[in-house]
């Protein structure tokens, strides 16, 4: 009996999954693809702000890559936010001659002790800042050529209040760095439906452009600056609060920030705990509804397999169909990310990043529910 009673809840959640995700790919195929108007001109000024702590192995690929950008050189300004490094970040980023690339130390302007470092390096960034739009990366990225012509026309001619755009990771070496690849895939796509839908408005710092005065009229992080990350969804929900439809996404795989996946199991869970403790700030149903929904159907299938001792032939094939629709209900998100920003590559790993998936929502997510305080950075925050 209670096999039956254990089948049927994992059926109910497994559906409501396949409903979820459909959701999703409807949401994502209604948003257009932005490509910048023939003859467009850029006419704003922006300012890239590079929050970087103990990025030496990385910051000069970062700034190398937008200095070469294709955009107009008196409209570009680089301000990197050195946060306490320890490896000599601040020395490379003072071998630059170039009169875009402005450093500045947190050490220099912060006389109290935080756990939001890089809410405050982004607040000093701003501050020193003299663009209209005010573009967020990280030090660990690389941004593709046009990326500034696709932002700044996008900008123009839309007009939003805030910017959200793709993000992927790139070199992958191993298997779980090709499972976060396709994980992130998988998350630009419902990252864009979110916004589509005005239902879950979500961001990443690497990839994330306001308007000065935007961030000025919301405050900035004011009302957010205790929890340690957040630079970009709390942000992003401020927006929102104030503008409900001011919030755009940028469809564009040549527009896409690429950045590397976490190289071992330790700092990749650490990521996505300290990710997914922002949870509990998120506010309305839908938001609760959806996440709750894929945990639960990630659990129910777990909460199977462990009942096949019990349920015998019947609990092992019941176990087994639920896998099978839960990859055909992925492979059907994954094979649209893969395609738009040209992963074909990533194909023959879905297989088996499939069972992995299932294990990384259930424990992580329930994780996040418990742990408080993590390592980010060299640091323990909460």
């Amino acid at each position: 009996m209670i096999i039956f009673l254990i089948s049927s809840v994992a059926l109910f959640f497994i559906l409501a999954y396949f409903i979820v995700v459909r959701w999703f790919l409807y949401h994502w195929r209604q948003t257009p693809v932005w490509n910048v108007p023939a003859g467009f001109q850029a006419s704003t000024r922006v300012s890239i702000l590079i929050p970087a702590r103990n990025e030496a192995l990385h910051i000069r690929a970062c700034i190398d890559s937008i200095l070469q950008q294709a955009y107009p050189s008196q409209l570009l300004e680089i301000i990197v936010i050195d946060d306490h490094s320890e490896d000599g970040t601040s020395l490379l980023v003072q071998t630059y001659e170039d009169p875009r690339v402005r450093l500045f130390k947190l050490a220099d302007h912060l006389d109290y002790k935080t756990s939001a470092y890089k809410k405050a390096a982004i607040q000093l960034g701003v501050s020193v800042a003299t663009g209209e739009l005010l573009i967020t990366t990280d030090a660990d990225c690389i941004a593709p050529p046009r990326w500034l012509l696709h932002l700044s026309s996008f900008y123009e001619e839309k007009q939003p209040k805030c910017i959200a755009g793709p993000v992927a990771f790139y070199q992958e070496k191993n298997g779980l760095e090709r499972f976060q690849s396709l994980d992130f895939l998988g998350m630009m796509i419902i990252t864009a439906a979110g916004i589509r839908s005005s239902r879950m408005y979500m961001g990443n710092g690497a990839h994330l452009a306001y308007p000065r005065a935007v961030f000025e009229a919301v405050d900035g992080f004011e009302g957010v600056q205790n929890w340690a990350s957040g630079d970009d969804l709390f942000l992003i929900h401020k927006i929102a609060a104030r503008y409900p439809d001011g919030i755009r996404f940028l469809k564009q795989a040549e527009a896409t920030i690429l950045t590397r996946a976490k190289p071992d199991l330790s700092s990749f869970i650490q990521q996505r705990i300290r990710w997914g403790t922002k949870n509990s700030s998120y506010s309305g149903w839908a938001v609760t509804l959806i996440a709750g929904t894929v945990f639960l159907a990630c659990w129910s299938i777990l909460a199977v397999a462990f009942a096949i001792p019990w349920g015998g032939w019947f609990g092992l094939l019941f176990f087994l169909f639920l896998l099978g629709l839960k990859t055909w209900v992925d492979y059907q998100l994954l094979a649209e990310a893969m395609t738009f920003f040209h992963r074909k590559d990533l194909r023959p790993y879905f297989g088996q990043a499939q069972l992995g998936h299932i294990l990384y929502i259930a424990l992580v997510g329930l994780a996040s529910l418990v742990v408080k305080r993590y390592e980010w950075k060299g640091r323990r925050v909460r």
